[in-house]
């Protein structure tokens, strides 16, 4: 037997992972043994003595060929081979190569964000409602196949930008992301947080030789403006880099909910809302790559980013005497009006966070055999106060104007480290560990106004507290993958210790956590042919919930509407099983897959309602689910300039779960499906469509209607390239919206939402480099 090794690269230099790579006759071209290169572009082969022909073939580059000859023992390094896009034209000596959107592994689905016209101007939100097998709803949570359980990651590593939610998603511009790779099924080498799997959001790495950057900007209605540069200078083994951008915008959202009881008939109401949120902030990122001898690299960077905002919210409550008792949903006819208030809301937040991050890297031996160490210090602060006052326009009200501050300070330290190395011909060890502690302080008080003087409440204990959160999470990995004819394997096995504690000041109630446990993972690949495989995955993960779910005292939302935390919530935990099948083609692919998850201890926040119809959410560990679901994504270039692309999930779920002597068993079944349309033409011109429906679902407590919207961009190359305007809108037929039925034993709601509905954008990006 003969062996031959090598790499494949893109024009930029980058590693192109998933290249078809296969040995042929001369002859006939038949192919006799293939495989396709890993994450680091990396393959091997190994074959019989005698003659043949490698092809290495790609979509949207060129085939490339080479006539080999092997003898017996022999070990055939071919070196680095670098494709060419099919639409290169050789004699301008100007390359122009275009990655496919979507791009599918049997681990990963990456999802290019770069030609996504349809989210230029916009946030990471905005780019995430584009992406397969992701939803988002108004309240900014993101799903994966159903699960909110997801990890998100930016650049492979946890951010605080994420640490409370998924708010701070909507202060990375979409201008600075490259990349959105979604693991439904992650190794051991990934943190076990998020039981949905991970979103890893890849920002743009512009390294290059010489001066080079970017400069963007855009205006929106409703208001949406911003503007940015990023500038990159590379010399002396060193690459400085600057990243600023700046936001403002300023939009409506309406909404109403309804609510009825079948106890307790003293009154029905309605309310309906007008919302206009405000927010500006600023981002500055900047750094160093300092490239020493012996292939190491020390990376030092640092990140600013400040925020402001505002909400003001016009609310009006109708209180209704029904003329008979039940439950009442939505009719309004012949009830009298027991009340009416206009009432107001005004917030106003803000939110400095500070970030430094060392990393460093060390090649041994090539690319293959590598050591990587990053420590990260992240801190900052956010505070809110709201204030809610009352004008009674009929009846008469007990309501008091109340007002509540929220300061929070936080930090967190991470520190981690992987080792990569190859054993024998075909096996790889990858090893690591990771040492997590993360602090919070919150001080939150709640007033009313008695007599002319604010005063805190009578139950105060449960409005105005001090809380303080610690967690530490340190874990060791060890994975083990090789390779046996055209079977390939992954085996790893992550330990996860973790210790939480909250506590409040005043009363010391609070909660200790200390748990240990094991996350393995397994993966199993069968390559039929160099166009088909096949793979079959497993992984154990975890979701601790978040700081905020474990406040233990109360929050109030808006005077009818009030959030309280559960320092007793444990963990989730989920087992999840898929198995994929990967069909390429010249033109296009196709990845389906079938999977099941089984999670225990499930979070949800559960509502209930006191006799005087405020709404109390709280979180607890419900259920245990089974859920499991169909998935195909697909990708197709119709014509040289038309390509088509899409998405159709298909998911059930069942959950068993008590609480306080109700039952909340459910099933719930649903769908989501994306179409995406690109189509290039005259050259420079750009137009592009997504098409998005979700099915309605059943909830813990009742239902949730259908989303559908569409989304539009068209975009111009200026300046031999280098300059791109363009227009896109969203929800172009204005049909995006929440519609939630929360049903009781003793009431019924109704809530109705409508958030920053259709928008336009115009957008302008010029690149710029020493070389142009």
């Amino acid at each position: 037997m003969a062996e031959i090794e090598g790499s494949v690269s893109n024009e930029e230099g980058e590693p192109v992972p998933n290249v078809s790579v296969a040995l042929t006759n001369p002859d006939d071209a038949s192919i006799i043994k293939g495989t396709v290169t890993n994450d680091s572009g990396a393959f091997t082969l190994s074959a019989d003595p005698g003659s043949y022909i490698l092809l290495v073939s790609y979509i949207s580059y060129r085939n490339h060929t080479v006539e080999i000859s092997l003898n017996a023992g022999e070990n055939l390094d071919l070196g680095n081979i670098e494709l060419i896009p099919e639409d290169a034209r050789l004699d301008e000596v100007i390359v122009e190569g275009e990655r496919s959107y979507m791009e599918m592994n049997f681990d990963s689905r990456s999802f290019n964000v770069g030609k996504d016209i349809t989210s230029l101007g916009g946030n990471a939100l905005d780019v995430l409602d584009n992406v397969p097998s992701i939803t988002t709803d108004f309240e900014g949570n993101v799903s994966l196949r159903g699960n909110e359980g997801v990890q998100i990651l930016i650049n492979g590593r946890p951010s605080n930008l994420v640490r409370g939610g998924t708010d701070g998603l909507g202060s990375i511009p979409a201008s600075m992301i490259n990349e959105i790779k979604i693991i439904t099924n992650p190794s051991a080498r990934y943190e076990a947080q998020g039981t949905g799997g991970i979103i890893n959001i890849k920002l743009v790495d512009n390294a290059q030789l010489g001066f080079n950057g970017s400069i963007q900007s855009n205006v929106g209605y409703p208001q949406d403006h911003g503007a940015g540069i990023n500038l990159n200078y590379n010399n002396n083994n060193i690459n400085w880099f600057l990243n600023l951008d700046f936001e403002y915008e300023s939009e409506p959202e309406t909404g109403s909910s309804f609510q009825s009881f079948s106890e307790d008939t003293t009154y029905v109401y309605r309310e309906t809302n007008d919302v206009t949120e405000r927010e500006s902030e600023g981002d500055i990122d900047f750094g160093a790559d300092f490239y020493l001898p012996r292939e190491q690299v020390l990376t030092i960077s640092s990140r600013i980013s400040v925020e402001e905002g505002e909400e003001d919210g016009d609310l009006l409550y109708t209180d209704y005497l029904p003329n008979s008792p039940g439950v009442y949903r939505n009719t309004f006819e012949d009830w009298d009006i027991l009340r009416q208030a206009n009432r107001s809301n005004l917030e106003e937040s803000r939110e400095t966070d500070y970030d430094v991050r060392l990393s460093y890297e060390v090649k041994f031996d090539g690319s293959d055999h590598r050591l990587t160490a990053e420590a990260d210090y992240e801190f900052g602060s956010e505070g809110e106060d709201v204030l809610l006052s009352e004008d009674i326009e009929q009846g008469a009200s007990d309501f008091r104007n109340q007002r509540t501050f929220s300061d929070e300070e936080y930090s967190e330290l991470r520190i981690d480290s992987d080792y990569e190395r190859p054993l024998g011909d075909n096996g790889r060890f990858e090893a690591g560990f990771r040492i997590n502690l993360d602090w919070l302080d919150n001080n939150y008080r709640a007033q009313e106004l008695i007599n002319g003087n604010w005063t805190t409440p009578v139950e105060g204990m449960g409005l105005s507290e001090n809380f303080t959160f610690f967690e530490n999470v340190n874990a060791l990995y060890s994975i083990y993958s090789g390779e046996s004819g055209d079977f390939t394997y992954n085996m790893g096995l992550r330990l996860e210790n973790t210790r939480i504690k909250t506590e409040l000041d005043q009363t010391g109630e609070g909660s200790d956590q200390n748990y240990l446990n094991l996350f393995p993972s397994a993966f199993l690949s069968y390559t039929i042919s160099s166009q088909n495989s096949l793979q079959f995955s497993y992984s154990r993960r975890i979701s601790r919930p978040w700081s905020r779910f474990l406040l233990p005292f109360t929050e109030i939302n808006d005077s009818r509407n009030r959030s309280v935390g559960n320092p007793n919530l444990s963990p989730e935990f989920g087992n999840s099983f898929e198995l994929g099948y990967l069909r390429r083609w010249e033109s296009g692919s196709v990845l389906s897959s079938v999977y099941y998850r089984y999670r225990t201890g499930v979070i949800d926040r559960i509502s209930t309602i006191d006799g005087n119809g405020i709404t109390t959410r709280r979180p607890i560990n419900l259920a245990t689910e089974n859920s499991w679901g169909i998935e195909f994504s697909a990708d197709q270039d119709l014509f040289e300039t038309l390509s088509l692309s899409g998405s159709f999930n298909l998911y059930q779920s069942n959950r068993d779960g008590d609480y306080e002597g109700i039952n909340y068993n459910s099933e719930s079944e649903s769908f989501t499906s994306r179409l995406r349309i690109r189509w290039r033409f005259l050259e420079s011109w750009n137009f592009q469509s997504n098409i998005f429906y979700r099915g309605a679902q059943q909830t813990t407590q009742g239902q949730e209607s259908g989303d559908a919207y569409v989304g539009s961009g068209l975009s111009k190359e200026l300046l031999d390239g280098r300059a791109t305007i363009s227009l896109n809108v969203r929800d172009l037929l204005n049909t995006r919206q929440s519609d939630r039925e929360i049903i009781n034993p003793n009431s019924y709601t109704n809530k109705q939402y409508s958030w920053s509905s259709r928008s336009f954008r115009l957008n302008f990006r010029y690149n710029f480099s020493s070389g142009q």
